[in-house]
């Protein structure tokens, strides 16, 4: 769900979300805020959420529900302009770059705005890391054979295509702000390396998890 998709959600709702002291609030129907996917969309949008509400991107609806620009990047289009962009300002020609960098370009970018300041902190993390990003999380699993290995790949996938922040890449060379840009479909893909090799997230690239094996 986008973050367009999840405040269309809390209006029909009637559920308003203000700050306070930093800290998302949010208030209305009870019964809708009991339904674990909302509460988990809003707890993955929590940081944008924040952000666009303290700069006033939002005007007052109804009994204060906030009403989110529609989203201009709709489906199938094959350029993406300035116009299109709710959140963000950018030129036509940062767009045209950023477009290159995405698998099937336009057509592939669901949204686009840029980062809340817990996402700066860390993307300012990633960029003076010397010795590897601290934000860089790394489980290990084992797999008795390469049929379950393939099948917890595609429960990875389909997670990945359920989740707008895992199809999210981060961009900033070249542009006066970062962004992200959510991509429609993101592929996880599988790579072997040998034992004790050094792994590297490119937040250019979606999906922000790697999957990396190697046999024992």
């Amino acid at each position: 769900m986008s973050i367009n998709e999840l405040l269309a959600t809390l209006k029909a709702h009637d559920i308003q979300l203000t700050v306070k002291d930093g800290q998302l609030v949010v208030q209305g129907n009870r019964r809708a805020l009991s339904d674990n996917g909302l509460l988990d969309h809003l707890r993955a949008h929590k940081p944008a959420l924040i952000e666009l509400i303290e700069q006033g991107d939002y005007r007052s609806g109804k009994r204060g529900a906030l009403v989110l620009p529609a989203n201009g990047i709709v489906p199938g289009c094959e350029r993406i302009t300035p116009e299109m962009l709710t959140l963000a300002e950018l030129d036509q020609g940062a767009i045209d770059r950023l477009l290159d960098l995405i698998p099937g370009g336009a057509a592939n970018v669901q949204d686009l705005y840029p980062l809340a300041p817990l996402q700066q902190g860390i993307l300012y993390h990633h960029v003076t890391a010397t010795q590897g990003d601290p934000y860089v999380m790394q489980v290990q699993f084992a797999f008795s054979d390469q049929p379950r290995l393939e099948a917890f790949a595609q429960a990875l996938q389909t997670v990945i295509d359920r989740h707008d922040i895992l199809r999210t890449s981060v961009h900033w060379d070249g542009l006066e702000t970062p962004v992200q840009v959510v991509w429609r479909h993101a592929e996880l893909k599988v790579d072997k390396v040998p034992t004790g090799a050094g792994i590297m997230m490119d937040l250019g690239q979606a999906p922000l998890i790697r999957l990396v094996c190697h046999e024992s």
